[in-house]
């Protein structure tokens, strides 16, 4: 337990730290002890995506702001991320837990609503220190995978 293969982006042994932050985007908030920011500054890019990282669960995202959580639905996030100046067009790739669990969760309504593809993970989605991802129950247990949700016709978004 502990070392395998994650997400393609390399093996967790030899990590010095033993803990990874779930993303349970810039748009993570600055809460005390949440290191999920920080850490996905160091994921790999994956070409032809954009990363957009949030906090979140199979039906909305989350962050931290003024002192309390906020949970925007997917129309809330699209806008965000198109006003975001990172963000030109294209594919995302949604560092949020569990965004791609359901068929007709988060992933799929953001895909709809931003007409692009988004891929999103189907578990909770761990970030180690070192940039490294785990999708799975706990931070050494890598059983999730990565789904990618095409936009559909209305009705959904």
């Amino acid at each position: 337990m502990g070392a395998g293969y994650h997400g393609g982006f390399g093996e967790t042994a030899g990590s010095k730290l033993l803990s990874a932050a779930g993303a349970s985007s810039s748009f993570v908030g600055s809460r005390a002890g949440d290191n999920l920011k920080q850490f996905a500054l160091r994921v790999k890019a994956e070409d032809g995506y954009t990363d957009v990282v949030i906090h979140g669960n199979p039906d909305t995202a989350e962050y931290y702001y003024n002192g309390k959580w906020v949970y925007p639905d997917h129309r809330s996030v699209a806008l965000m991320i198109k006003k975001d100046v990172g963000y030109k067009s294209g594919p995302i790739r949604l560092l949020s837990c569990s965004a791609g669990k359901k068929d007709f969760g988060f992933a799929q309504n953001l895909a709809n609503k931003m007409g692009v593809p988004v891929k999103a993970p189907t578990d909770t989605l761990w970030v180690w220190p070192n940039g490294r991802i785990t999708i799975g129950p706990n931070q050494f247990t890598n059983t999730g995978t990565w789904r990618v949700f095409k936009p559909k016709k209305k009705g959904n978004s």
